[in-house]
């Protein structure tokens, strides 16, 4: 979430500082008011960048602890010797049921004639498990936020290029 308003205020705040910036130059006349008012712009918008990669941070922070923290539980729950057998498994059970589901949706998709009317039932349903599934392949075998995290570093590279 934090994301998107990360999206929606950098691109505000870039054309804010774009119209502020040429409102200014109608009104101040010599070069060195326009450089001193240009320094001041981009200190601004350096601060802003500074407090949305604050928030970034922060999100993170919160995600990292939420995962932590789940993961932190379920330790605790494998290594009591007062759980039953079933508390102790119900994550491993739950997933490989939600793998199953998911290709056995694929194969109903590939292998059966299915109905106009059920049909965007069936890919509903496979959108669903299919994401699900992905979460569960993220839980035990990583995620790909170091993908995303390295994804976001270039995709930040290639906007502060220097344009000819």
């Amino acid at each position: 979430m934090a994301n998107f308003f990360s999206k929606l205020f950098s691109a505000g705040a870039t054309s804010l500082v774009d119209a502020v910036g040429e409102a200014i130059d109608k009104n101040f006349t010599t070069d060195e008011e326009r450089k001193e008012l240009d320094n001041e712009l981009a200190k601004a918008k350096i601060q802003y960048d500074l407090g949305m990669a604050n928030i970034d941070l922060q999100e993170t922070q919160v995600f990292l602890a939420d995962v932590a923290s789940a993961r932190e539980n379920q330790t605790k729950i494998q290594e009591s010797e007062h759980a039953s057998w079933f508390s102790k498994n119900i994550h491993p059970l739950l997933s490989v049921v939600v793998i199953l589901l998911t290709f056995l949706m694929y194969y109903v998709i590939a292998f059966t004639d299915v109905q106009e009317k059920s049909e965007n039932i069936v890919i509903y349903i496979l959108g669903a498990l299919t994401t699900i599934s992905t979460q569960v392949v993220a839980y035990y075998f990583g995620s790909s936020q170091g993908s995303k995290d390295k994804q976001r570093s270039i995709d930040g590279m290639m906007t502060h290029k220097v344009k000819p």
